[in-house]
């Protein structure tokens, strides 16, 4: 499924990279809260799921070419990490909702996929 499906079916803002998240398949999410999931449990078809949001996320994030960020509860990062996720090509949406209520939609909108497709 497309990051921008994905976003949508979630009902997410995108942030950064737009045309490119109607490109880019998501086949894995990855949510944690630390670095390390991130490094340990991403790769370059993942969304991250994550209530990180600083610079350190998006030099993960590039480290192991995550194409996508979905950061929680309505954050926004500061304008050095917006600009840093644009250069980069990393794809940052932005859920309205807590962890638990977001990875709750990531599967329902995943388990119709499986359904139709």
């Amino acid at each position: 499924m497309t990051l921008k499906n994905l976003a949508c079916g979630i009902e997410a803002a995108i942030l950064t990279n737009e045309a490119k998240a109607a490109s880019v398949e998501i086949d894995t999410v990855c949510a944690g809260d630390r670095v390390s999931d991130i490094l340990n449990g991403a790769s370059n078809a993942t969304l991250v799921v994550t209530n990180l949001n600083n610079m350190a996320l998006v030099r993960a994030a590039e480290l192991v070419e995550v194409p996508g960020i979905c950061l929680l509860n309505g954050g926004v990062p500061d304008p050095d990490g917006l600009k840093a996720a644009s250069e980069n090509g990393t794809v940052l949406i932005v859920s309205p909702v807590g962890m638990f209520e977001t990875c709750g939609r990531l599967y329902r909108v995943l388990a119709e996929q499986c359904k139709t497709g």
